[in-house]
């Protein structure tokens, strides 16, 4: 309701205990400033198709990568932000307020 008010395109879904578990329509991302690929765990989020096929080609090319309960503190740090999904495939974030 938030997000639709303030005109967001999306919006940050956080799980029961506040962590970022997905947006309204896709799977989040982040890059923190070590270079690590970081998304949350598909405990409180759909695992996604998308989600699944940037972990495995993260892995693939080398790039460290964790899944784990991430903080929107830290999202709001990020070096990057993207999310994906079926119908937007990889869409960068540019603002999260």
């Amino acid at each position: 309701i938030q997000a639709n008010l303030a005109g967001a395109a999306d919006a940050i879904m956080l799980d029961i205990d506040g962590y970022v578990s997905e947006t309204n329509a896709t799977n989040i991302f982040m890059v923190d400033d070590e270079g690590v690929l970081l998304t949350p765990a598909a405990d409180h989020c759909l695992p996604g198709i998308t989600r699944g096929t940037v972990l495995e080609l993260a892995k693939e090319l080398g790039i460290p990568c964790e899944v784990r309960r991430i903080s929107l503190a830290e999202f709001h740090a990020a070096e990057e932000v993207f999310t994906t999904g079926t119908m937007g495939e990889l869409t960068p974030v540019t603002l999260i307020d």
